[in-house]
């Protein structure tokens, strides 16, 4: 049995308010399952759960999948969610603390020997005493923590110079090395270098790994070339990045929930048209990701495309084993002028191929249908 939802209170505030009419708008459509609005969605069901849980507000691409998924009007939800972020306060980021730096003990000076005067300087810093090594405008903290792109961020405002307090500097050395005196025997010297040699030493592992953060399975700010994008922007799930192979893959999963979209080697291996009243008004793609030995269906729409399909409309994505046809995964939903994906089929040991049409009230577009390939290699066409 699913688990109630947390009670909301519309008059708390807008945030409230918000998550209490997208859980009003999934009860008109019939109230189907998370699991089940997922599926339609292309979204993990916990993150469309959360996005009307109240507590925080959902990114701008959760919400209207959320909201497509259900037969909304992404248009008014779009100007909702823009009024609701105009009011809610970010969450502060917690500001990272960086190692003590342990407080360097001035080296005693020696008393001078009989006949030999005791200079001014080596008892109080004198006006030709040189300054210390201390940080400048020109030494940067290192890269802030981010979340990752299934935290569910919430919109923050644009930061500006001066806004918050300059975090400590790790590689600012303490009083009693930052000034010292100029001796004939050059103390100084080796005083120097010891507080800057230990200063460096702190400093290194802070700047290059301080800030480093993993969140649920995306790769820390530090290697942002090699996962997934963070922030509330959407990432389509067919960008390459870094990916382990999974295990234990299904024929009809989502591509991007069993890991596969993610693969750096996601390539597509064939086209084809989409044709409507002998207009092309998109493409359909058969994509192939070796590291999980699976393929699935994409509809690309044209430049102006969209435009011309009548609405309401249904797309649907199939892909089926060309030497089996009872193996096939499809997927449908109502159509939003965007690029969809549909679910995969394993491809290694048989040929598979991708197919899209497009319908409404009266009307049907013609079949959209790609070449029958074994992962990367064609094996036939299909007619």
């Amino acid at each position: 049995m699913a688990r109630a939802e947390r009670p909301l209170d519309p008059t708390a505030g807008p945030l409230q308010a918000f998550a209490a009419d997208l859980r009003a708008l999934r009860d008109r459509a019939g109230r189907p399952t998370y699991q089940a609005l997922a599926r339609r969605a292309h979204r993990s069901a916990s993150s469309l759960s959360e996005a009307a849980g109240g507590r925080r507000l959902p990114t701008l691409d959760t919400t209207l999948a959320y909201v497509r998924a259900l037969g909304g009007d992404e248009r008014e939800w779009t100007a909702r969610w823009r009024a609701v972020a105009g009011t809610v306060e970010p969450e502060p980021e917690p500001e990272p603390v960086p190692e003590p730096v342990p407080e360097l003990k001035p080296v005693p000076e020696p008393e001078p020997k009989s006949g030999q005067p005791k200079l001014e300087s080596e008892s109080k810093s004198g006006p030709e005493s040189e300054p210390g090594p201390k940080s400048g405008p020109e030494s940067e903290p290192g890269p802030k923590s981010e979340p990752g792109p299934e935290s569910e961020p919430r919109p923050r405002p644009a930061s500006q110079p001066g806004d918050s307090p300059e975090p400590s500097r790790p590689n600012q050395v303490p009083g009693p090395a930052r000034s010292w005196t100029a001796t004939r025997s050059g103390r100084h010297i080796r005083v120097l270098a010891a507080g800057v040699l230990l200063a460096g030493l702190v400093a290194v592992p802070w700047l290059v790994g301080g800030f480093r953060t993993q969140g649920d399975g995306t790769p820390s700010p530090a290697a942002v070339g090699s996962g997934s994008p963070a922030g509330g922007a959407s990432v389509s799930p067919d960008e390459g990045g870094s990916v382990a192979v999974p295990t234990g893959i299904r024929d009809g999963a989502d591509p991007k929930d069993a890991g596969c979209a993610t693969d750096p080697g996601v390539t597509t291996v064939d086209s084809a048209a989409v044709l409507l009243d002998e207009r092309v008004v998109g493409t359909v793609e058969l994509r192939y990701a070796p590291a999980c030995g699976v393929s699935w269906p994409r509809f690309v729409p044209v430049p102006g495309g969209a435009d011309v399909v009548p609405r309401p409309a249904r797309i649907q994505l199939a892909v089926t084993d060309g030497d089996q046809p009872t193996r096939v995964a499809d997927f449908a939903m109502d159509y939003g002028g965007i690029s969809t994906f549909g679910n995969l089929l394993t491809s290694t040991k048989t040929c598979v191929y991708a197919q899209v049409q497009l319908s409404g009230a009266g009307w049907r577009s013609a079949v959209g249908r790609t070449g029958c390939w074994r992962g990367a290699t064609e094996v036939r066409p299909i007619p």
